[in-house]
This record gives C-alpha cells, structure tokens and sequence, in this order.
C-alpha cells in the first residue's frame, strides 16, 4: 500500500481521546459503560435495527430491578 493510503496521522483525527485505547482512563471508563449496558455482543448489533431493540431490552432489564 502506497504511504499517501497508509498515514497513521489520519487515522487519529476524530480520536476524542489524548492517549491510545488501552492506557486512556477516559476510553477505560467508556468502554467498562458500553460493556455493562450492552454486554460483551455489542458489535454484532451495531449499525442495524436489532440494536436498538437489543439496547431497549438492556435498559428495561437494568432500570427495571
């Protein structure tokens, strides 16, 4: 691939973190919330309408206990 394609600068804009993932106590704290409100399945159901109904259930479940 030619380096024009390849720039890993590019790749960071629109990051809205200040550190890369696994060291950014902001993404941790993000990622612990995702994993608890939508499980460890979550990216099956991205991007489809499965996901919100899969989210409602999650928040019915959690807020309803």
């Amino acid at each position: 691939m030619k380096q024009i394609f390849n720039n890993h600068r590019e790749w960071i804009k629109g990051w809205k973190y200040e550190k890369d993932a696994p060291y950014d106590k902001k993404w941790q704290e993000d990622r612990r919330k995702l994993f608890a409100e939508a499980g460890n399945g979550w990216w099956r159901l991205v991007g489809t309408p499965d996901f919100r109904i899969h989210m409602e259930k999650i928040r019915k479940e959690t807020y309803n206990e």
